[in-house]
């Protein structure tokens, strides 16, 4: 009986699995098993990428280019024992919750290094010690939810053919640490449920676009210094007046409450300015935003201002914001067309109206926006010390 006891610092949290897995394998861990999952798009992709991997990428090639289809295949390299993971702690524990697995993980990296919609389904096919060499097959069991639209993709820059080949770079994950990936597939999870549902839904689309900014951001920021550094310099005023109080441990104690919520606007700013989006390759004659530090900061602003509106006081985001972009002379940036010398064009719907002011951008330039944004502060994580 004793032999098969596991002590219980040998086991690991079942959590962050494709971050561990990888993790596993940089240790020289023995390889346990293989499994296959299919990855769902309404995208196309050219390439594979493949070879001495733990994370494989198959091209499907579909033959329909219309709607929602299997187009990847991932071939995963399992180190991981489950005999040796823990499925439930001794105390209350959801730092490290996203609410999906470790193909969930795999799927939301592919949507935000690629910029595309991206779906796991369940495992397809496993390979292990009690398996023949071609692998036991398992029937699907979480096929996508339908990508619903009401007529004109209000993103349609998520659709695309795009090679694969970079997908190679998810094997890199095992570099980072723990909590920097943490952040990540937070981040990446916002962002690939927001695609998925921008159709159907573009006001919450927003919300979890700006939230997937803003994981990104409160990382970011919480690698600048400590958290009383932080909070004298969100709230200089205040911390002086908490050290004139002269109290013990007080400036400790409101620096830890509040860690993370001070400055919101100006850390979701900074943080969007500091990896400043880099232009669309392809840039319409008319409706174009000026791709400008400046110009982008008043965006980011107005943008955040509207998503507190829209969480706290049940405003939506402005219908022209949600709609698709305007394409008589290319894929148009702007939501309203900025005012001139004598006239200001506005935008009407359902009893409301704006004008370039209250609606500067759309969901669609937004997007490749994120996407930028959030791929520059991946790499980031790199490079950090």
């Amino acid at each position: 009986m004793d032999n098969l006891m596991i002590r219980k610092d040998e086991f690991m949290r079942a959590s962050l699995l494709s971050y561990k897995n990888c993790k596993l394998f940089q240790s020289k861990n023995d390889l346990i098993g293989v499994f296959e999952f299919i990855i769902y798009s309404d995208s196309i992709f050219t390439g594979e990428a493949k070879g001495d991997l733990v994370y494989s990428f198959l091209n499907m090639t579909p033959f329909e280019r219309v709607g929602v289809k299997p187009t990847l295949t991932v071939r995963a390299l399992s180190a991981l024992d489950t005999t040796r993971l823990s499925f439930i702690d001794e105390k209350p524990n959801t730092d490290d919750f996203h609410g999906g697995w470790l193909s969930d993980e795999i799927a939301a990296l592919v949507s935000l290094k690629l910029g595309v919609r991206a779906h796991a389904g369940s495992n397809v096919r496993e390979y292990g010690r009690r398996t023949p060499d071609y692998g036991s097959p398992k029937a699907e069991k979480n096929p996508p939810p339908p990508l619903m639209s009401k007529g004109p993709f209000v993103v349609p820059s998520a659709k695309k053919d795009i090679a694969i080949s970079q997908l190679k770079l998810i094997n890199d994950i095992h570099k980072l640490s723990e909590k920097d990936f943490n952040s990540l597939i937070k981040s990446a999870r916002n962002f690939q449920d927001s695609l998925w549902i921008c159709e159907s839904s573009p006001n919450l689309a927003w919300l979890l676009m700006v939230s997937a900014l803003e994981v990104a951001a409160g990382n970011w920021d919480s690698s600048k210094g400590d958290k009383i550094e932080r909070l004298k310099a969100s709230k200089p005023k205040l911390f002086d007046r908490l050290l004139d109080l002269k109290v013990e441990g007080l400036v400790e104690d409101i620096a830890t409450e509040f860690d993370g919520t001070f400055g919101a606007t100006k850390k979701f700013c900074d943080f969007c300015v500091n990896f400043l989006p880099d232009a669309p390759l392809e840039r319409p004659e008319s409706g174009k935003i000026e791709w400008t530090e400046k110009s982008l900061l008043k965006i980011f602003k107005s943008v955040y201002k509207l998503r507190s509106l829209a969480l706290h006081a049940g405003k939506p985001f402005p219908q022209p914001m949600c709609s698709p972009p305007e394409n008589y002379f290319g894929l148009a940036e702007e939501a309203v067309s900025p005012p001139t010398s004598n006239f200001t064009p506005l935008k009407s719907s359902m009893g409301a109206s704006w004008s370039h002011k209250e609606a500067p951008i759309n969901l669609n330039i937004f997007f490749h926006m994120t996407h930028s944004i959030l791929n520059k502060w991946w790499e980031s994580l790199y490079s950090k010390e």
